[in-house]
């Protein structure tokens, strides 16, 4: 890993406690933190430093959430997820990498809207938040893609995921664990690439374990915070968390 001078060193350990916080509070948090972090240490290095982290904050989540989780979202949006995939891999190839971030970033805001526009309809009738309608499969499977573009693209698989939550109308707990065993599997799925790619080393483990005690910090402020939150100030620091990231994406790629 590189050498890093103080002000990178503190804008890492912010990084890592914005991680821990994502994984117990509010999956969004972490988005801006990947795009900092790729900026700091350089995309490739960024990808094999997080991975580890990643895998401990999902680890820590499932501890607070792991029985709260409705796995039927889950099967529903993976097979969308895996076609997310290829596209991405697919877009790598005839896009630059900040290309594939700005496409990205449109996609989150273009979804941000009609979740917003869906909210301020369904105000005007005083019920935002009654339950939900199961999506049509095609649905399922654009939002399932759309996690997995921006997972892969950039690193912003959180925003998206967040997002179809939201849409779906799943209760604060149900949303935390969901989202814990969501991306404990795609970032365990993760860990062949990385390491195939060279981006995952003992080195990079190494350069892991200066910020474990910042990461699990920002888990325990999260749950904290996580636990005097009403489910309305949840959906709103959660769009406009994707807001702000979408934006980023868009802005910086």
């Amino acid at each position: 890993m590189p050498h890093l001078d103080v002000l990178a060193v503190v804008v890492v350990t912010v990084c890592a406690v914005l991680y821990g916080v994502s994984k117990t509070a509010m999956p969004v948090a972490g988005v801006v933190a990947g795009t900092v972090l790729a900026g700091v240490l350089g995309p490739a290095q960024a990808t094999g430093f997080v991975v580890p982290l990643l895998i401990l904050g999902d680890l820590i989540g499932l501890a607070f959430y792991r029985s709260h989780a409705d796995w039927r979202v889950i099967v529903r949006v993976i097979p969308g997820v895996l076609v997310g995939f290829v596209l991405t891999a697919l877009m790598f190839v005839f896009v630059p990498p900040t290309g594939v971030a700005r496409i990205v970033g449109v996609l989150i805001l273009i979804s941000l809207c009609l979740e917003l526009r869906r909210r301020i309809l369904a105000r005007r009738q005083e019920n935002p938040d009654a339950p939900h309608t199961p999506d049509h499969h095609i649905v399922t499977a654009m939002y399932g893609a759309l996690a997995g573009m921006t997972t892969m693209g950039a690193n912003a698989g959180g925003t998206a995921m967040s997002i179809y939550l939201i849409r779906l109308r799943v209760p604060m707990l149900a949303f935390m664990g969901t989202a814990a065993w969501f991306f404990f599997i795609l970032n365990v799925c993760k860990v062949p690439f990385v390491l195939g790619l060279g981006y995952l080393t003992w080195d990079s483990l190494r350069f892991d374990l200066w910020f474990v005690l910042p990461l699990v910090a920002g888990a325990l402020v999260g749950a904290f915070v996580f636990r005097r939150m009403t489910q309305e100030w949840f959906i709103r620091i959660a769009l406009g968390l994707s807001g702000i990231a979408a934006l980023w994406l868009v802005i910086v790629g």
